[in-house]
């Protein structure tokens, strides 16, 4: 069970910049030659748009403030081409002198038929179209821009992302851009239809985000001025969906260099050239997006361009045409005989634990070549010591994927009340609680171990303050019941490791590092103007409202900021970023928030902020739940910080340093007195 109800779907980012071919790349086999594999399995389509040509550019309407491009086209043709010489997949071939054309398998869209309405057009038949297990993948190369969104609901820098279709920014004010907001709503009914949606865009919505190198076009025009998006349809549930996957040149803020195109045309994206480079790599037309954003990144800073940083978003795991297993995979590297695992106590990793590592992310989703089995033997906050169980064979390659394959609790990490009356229930009860390692019998407990309605000797877990987390374990001799028992408590010690996190004192005082405020209120209130509570209440929301969580930076530099929602069953979800975001630091003042939740049953729901110097895998924290804590306790120092403040204001006598900080607001999901 998860604690909340994904109403509300993150907006497609169009803060970048995506594959085009490659100048420099080994040449792709055109559909038809020799060279081009048999049709792939793997069922890939493709709507595929190059814009050189504009209608209302400066080149065709005096005033224009944006340019013609040259390369867009030609970036368009090559991916195209890509797709075909790699993938198998049978390309549409344009006629001579045509801009639109389409077959079974891609539609291609150049210059004046690139408009707004054939574009949207295109992508809504293709969604109609496909089967669930499909994949569609929606290629732009042409001009981005952006819009200011004042309620700053969806990017941290406050603007929202737009694509120039070749109609774009007309003189008479018609509607002309292509919103993020309708990009997502496109993306979200292709997802809850079972496909698999990739987005390639070579364009940018950022002013410095432009396409400069030697002689370059941005690809940027200016930003609307008093746009107004469309409100996107609502999305249909589903309980198959498919993933989406976005793929960038730049991230927000960076320029995106473009190079003489040489013989591959008159310009050409340098990261469009990496990508296509590292598509043709042996094994990477197989790898995961997260392995290609990898070896893509390591390309362009190769070729000098150290200031654009290639980024991707979404199910980074899965791979052209493949599912996603869902696993958390963390970034290792070798150091000195140990790893160094680009993950520590902000992602919930214990000494103790083991891990598998692997030479890549495809090989870790597949769990095949296995390079070596370590276990953490130091733990800090950012990052932990991986040992090696055995000497490895070789040396390891220099940039490692670990995934967890069995997690450590210390002895008596977790306490548990046995409330049965003394005799032969309650022994066998206490020695399946000792038998976990972990756990150990403790009348103050929250978590009880009680005799289930069900009779017959069977027991069920229950917290102190009623909430029933599992209805029967069966009996203390029924098969399995050790195994069930221990899955449970695991989850309730995993949330107190969570809700227990803290930094150690600050030299000279507690001050804050990384200040925070959160707001966990109903739909419709502004970022600055939280609603307000009597000193010490807590927030009370009706299940089925809907209701937005808000955080803002109050620090004065950027911090990576995270939010944990954990349910009154101990089910931890992950709320901020919003479900496969890329990470990015959120600017001094600036709010981040999610709209559009509700709570799917009543109880007691507490949000944990993180907020960081560095990216944190909060990610590794989510699980399904059972389980809860007491309300009322305020035993951790976390909690305190609830108990100090309903909107997290850190407890004086709760002390923060380093790099990192946490806090905890709380709400009440119920229908008594809700405000």
């Amino acid at each position: 069970m998860t604690p909340l109800r994904r109403l509300a779907v993150l907006a497609l980012p169009l803060c970048a910049c995506a594959p085009a071919p490659d100048a420099g790349a080994p040449a792709s086999a055109s559909p038809g030659s020799a060279a081009a594999p048999a049709r792939d399995a793997r069922r890939l389509h493709a709507v595929i748009v190059g814009i050189d040509r504009y209608r209302h550019s400066d080149a065709r309407q005096p005033g224009a403030v944006f340019p013609d491009l040259r390369g867009a086209g030609g970036d368009a043709r090559r991916f195209k081409q890509a797709l075909a010489g790699l993938y198998g997949v049978d390309v549409d071939v344009p006629a001579p002198g045509r801009c639109d054309s389409s077959n079974a398998a891609t539609t291609t869209l150049t210059d004046d038929c690139a408009t707004r309405a054939r574009i949207l057009e295109a992508l809504e038949q293709r969604i109609a179209s496909l089967r669930p297990g499909d994949t569609l993948v929606f290629y732009f190369a042409g001009h981005g821009s952006r819009y200011r969104d004042d309620r700053a609901r969806d990017q941290d820098t406050g603007y929202n992302g737009t694509l120039l279709p070749t109609d774009a920014r007309s003189p008479d004010g018609a509607p002309g851009d292509i919103f993020d907001v309708e990009l997502k709503a496109l993306k979200d009914r292709a997802t809850a239809a079972g496909l698999y949606f990739v987005s390639v865009f070579d364009s940018c919505n950022s002013a410095t985000a432009t396409r400069a190198g030697a002689s370059g076009l941005s690809r940027n025009a200016p930003p609307l001025e008093g746009a107004a998006p469309p409100t996107p349809p609502a999305v249909p549930a589903t309980t198959t969906p498919g993933y989406w996957v976005h793929l960038a040149a730049a991230q927000d803020g960076e320029e995106a260099q473009e190079t003489g195109g040489g013989a591959v045309g008159e310009r050409a994206g340098v990261f469009t050239s990496a990508l296509i480079e590292t598509l043709h790599q042996p094994g990477m037309r197989d790898a995961t997006f997260g392995d290609l954003i990898h070896e893509v990144r390591l390309r362009v800073a190769a070729r000098g361009h150290a200031a654009q940083t290639p980024s991707a978003e979404g199910t980074l795991t899965a791979a052209f045409g493949a599912r996603s297993r869902g696993a958390v995979l963390f970034d290792a590297e070798p150091d000195a005989g140990a790893v160094t695992l680009r993950a520590g106590q902000t992602s919930g990793i214990t000494r103790g634990s083991r891990f598998e590592l692997y030479a890549s992310q495809a090989d870790a989703v597949a769990r095949r070549a296995a390079l070596a089995t370590a276990s953490v033997s130091e733990v800090a906050a950012a990052t932990a010591l991986l040992v090696p169980e055995s000497p490895v064979a070789g040396d390891l390659p220099g940039r490692l994927v670990a995934e967890q394959i069995a997690h450590f609790l210390p002895a008596q990490t977790l306490g548990v009340a046995i409330d049965l009356p003394p005799g032969p229930l309650h022994d066998a009860a206490r020695a399946a609680v000792q038998a976990t390692g972990f756990a150990v019998a403790s009348d103050a407990s929250a978590t009880r171990l009680v005799a289930s309605d069900e009779g017959g000797g069977a027991l069920a877990l229950r917290a102190d303050d009623g909430t029933l987390l599992v209805a029967s374990l069966g009996t203390p001799d029924t098969p399995g019941f050790a195994d069930r028992l221990a899955e449970d408590l695991r989850k309730v010690a995993r949330v107190q490791q969570l809700l227990a996190l803290r930094t150690n004192a600050a030299p000279g005082g507690n001050a804050d590092p990384y200040p925070v405020s959160a707001c966990i209120a109903p739909d419709g209130y502004r970022p600055t103007a939280c609603p307000a509570l009597d000193a010490g209440a807590v927030r009370r929301i009706g299940p089925g409202e809907r209701f937005t969580a808000t955080v803002t930076n109050r620090g004065t530099r950027p911090a990576y900021v995270y939010v944990l929602a954990i349910d009154p069953r101990n089910a931890v979800d992950l709320v901020l970023p919003k479900p496969g975001e890329f990470d990015q630091p959120l600017a001094p003042n600036r709010p981040y928030r999610r709209e559009g939740m509700q709570f799917d049953a009543p109880g007691a729901y507490r949000f944990v902020i993180l907020s960081s110097a560095t990216p944190v895998r909060a990610d590794a924290f989510q699980q399904a739940g059972t389980g809860a804590r007491d309300l009322g306790a305020c035993t951790s120092p976390l909690e305190r910080l609830l108990c100090a403040s309903s909107e997290g204001r850190r407890d004086a006598g709760v002390a923060a340093v380093g790099d990192w900080s946490a806090h905890v607001t709380t709400v009440l999901a119920t229908t008594e007195g809700a405000r």
